[in-house]
């Protein structure tokens, strides 16, 4: 493995592993071993009720694995084993369990606003007789808190604030891990009367992203976006809405990453074809408005059709058309095909989620290569958690990543080839109190 630093190159690496979203009710999160310290909602107890409207849900985990390539190079991989510790606590407002009337607690108002709150951590222990391979890992934060005032009125006022710290392993390029901070902010105004078949939402999204090294906050990051999105029930079981949304990109302090002010505008339905079949569509015009280099202006596509096959099993095909900011480049469109199936045979559930993207990154402006850049990224998340109690399950995690690029550049005088192919899979158990 050859370990270079050039802070001006590691950027390209950094492909953005096929994004994992779910289109079910079941987040993706929980079973997704790159996001160790997203909100466990594998489990959970009743909690411990520490006042009249608030409960705390201690949730403890361990993992332990197999990784096949920790330095995501495309030849001379690394496999080590992993060993991973989970905790999480959440408070929030009292659960359905405990406002259900009857129950201990008796029949309660859910009241005038609703939250929950949660601090994650993880750690990686990677198991290696290589050095350099046991030096990597660490320490995975997150941090969340979400609410909702006034939710049975006509105006609601929501948040949602999460804060993550990112372990990604050194490559070739760097001498140290790529880790980061990233904190997400969104604001949201709702109108919703009882009685009429219009609605809507003022939001607002802030994004930092934030590289730790001194070397590496060239690429760090901060986004604005302002939006406005009104709805109309044509029907029972039909909703047509459109979206305006304005975005201001930027770079922070000292980094290289070019301005945009991203406008997006698009329409969309939401409906039932059966009692069975949902559909949802979406279309519209983008730009990006970066002020200078590359930009887009382009249509956007998003459409995805699931169908309840049984009541405990779902299945859903998606696609989408999108362009996104990119931390490597000015931008990356992205063509996005995923199949997204759970299956449940209480106490079991299965889950699996495989994808394709045809992505291309337009601006690359922080090698000596060329200006953009075609991937083809396939990836399959999978799972199977089974509960024996509603506070303890095990769960047992398969994630693959295969990224065939077509760039290629030079490190000291070695022609480098960012393709790769990565295997995680881990076991593990997960209890609540």
């Amino acid at each position: 493995m050859t370990r270079v630093f050039a802070s001006s190159l590691f950027i390209v690496s950094l492909v953005g592993t096929a994004s994992a979203q779910s289109s079910g009710e079941l987040s993706i999160t929980s079973f997704d071993p790159a996001q160790a310290v997203a909100p466990i909602s594998t489990v959970e107890g009743r909690g411990i009720k520490v006042g009249s409207g608030t409960v705390l849900h201690p949730v403890f985990g361990i993992e332990t694995g197999v990784v096949s390539n920790v330095f995501y190079e495309e030849t001379d991989a690394h496999p080590a084993g992993i060993l991973r510790l989970l905790a999480q606590i959440s408070a929030g407002s009292l659960s359905s369990e405990r406002l259900t009337p009857g129950g201990e607690e008796g029949a309660q108002a859910e009241g005038d606003f609703q939250y929950r709150a949660s601090l994650r951590a993880s750690y990686d222990f990677l198991l290696s007789s290589n050095q350099t391979v046991t030096d990597t890992g660490g320490l995975g934060l997150g941090a969340s808190i979400r609410g909702l005032v006034n939710p049975m009125g006509k105006f609601q006022f929501g948040f949602d604030e999460n804060f993550t710290r990112l372990i990604r392993a050194a490559n070739f390029e760097t001498d140290a891990n790529t880790n980061r901070d990233i904190n997400t902010l969104s604001l949201n105004l709702f109108y919703k009367p009882q009685t009429s078949t219009i609605s809507g939402m003022l939001y607002y999204n802030n994004t930092i992203d934030i590289f730790e090294r001194s070397e590496q906050r060239f690429a760090d990051r901060i986004q604005h976006r302002f939006g406005v999105r009104p709805q109309w029930r044509w029907l029972p079981q039909t909703t047509v809405y459109l979206d305006f949304s304005q975005g201001i990109y930027s770079g922070l302090g000292d980094s290289m990453k070019v301005s945009s002010y991203p406008l997006t505008a698009v329409a969309g339905i939401a409906t039932l074809l059966s009692l069975k079949t949902t559909l949802n569509f979406q279309a519209g015009y983008t730009n990006g408005f970066y002020s200078r280099d590359e930009s887009y202006s382009a249509a956007v596509v998003g459409a995805a059709l699931g169908y309840r096959y049984s009541p405990l099993g779902r299945i859903a095909l998606t696609y989408d058309l999108q362009y996104q900011d990119s931390v490597n480049a000015n931008y990356y469109r992205d063509h996005v095909l995923r199949i997204w199936l759970q299956q449940a045979f209480k106490p079991l559930v299965f889950m699996i989620q495989p994808e394709i993207h045809l992505r291309r990154y337009s601006g690359i402006a922080v090698v000596a290569g060329p200006r953009t850049r075609d991937d083809v990224i396939f990836s399959v998340v999978s799972g199977i958690h089974y509960n024996f109690r509603n506070w303890i399950a095990t769960t047992l995690n398969y994630h693959f990543t295969a990224v065939e690029s077509d760039y290629r550049y030079m490190t000291d005088g070695i022609v480098e080839d960012p393709s790769f192919a990565r295997h995680e899979l881990l076991l593990g158990l997960r209890v609540a109190m």
